[in-house]
């Protein structure tokens, strides 16, 4: 039913269990499983210097690596394949492009995360994805 899923990551808890959901789907589908991570809080130009937004995506960049790892422990215990994506920008807009650029056909995400769209936004990440994406989206409590 799915061949290609997308996992939404952020190192909290409810996205740790969207991982195990989405990679128990995978390993059920022999799916490859996309696991996303999005920077967020790049500082803007006005009154930054380029090496302050380097700095910022490569301190997100290392807290995301060490979440990988211990994922990716996990898919290779269940034979999964993952594929990591990290990118800079809004939740919502990430996930649902990479989506429709890597032809996902399922999206999991966590219910409550560390994102700041989610505590901002009523209805949250998981409820604008659900509303903007192409396919399937599977909200894990």
């Amino acid at each position: 039913m799915f061949s290609k899923i997308l996992v939404g990551v952020d190192g909290s808890a409810p996205s740790q269990r969207a991982f195990a959901v989405a990679l128990d789907l995978a390993k059920h589908y022999r799916a490859p499983l996309h696991v996303c991570s999005v920077i967020e809080d790049v500082p803007k130009y006005d009154g930054e210097s380029i090496a302050d937004v380097d700095e910022a995506v490569e301190r997100a960049q290392k807290a995301f690596d060490r979440v990988y790892e211990s994922l990716a422990g996990d898919a290779k215990r269940e034979k999964v394949k993952l594929v990591r994506h990290v990118m800079p920008g809004h939740p919502v807009e990430a996930l649902v492009h990479l989506a429709e650029q890597e032809g996902i056909e399922c999206i999991v995400l966590g219910g409550l995360g560390h994102s700041r769209v989610l505590r901002r936004a009523a209805g949250g990440t998981g409820t604008q994805v659900a509303y903007h994406a192409h396919c399937s989206v599977l909200i894990v409590r």
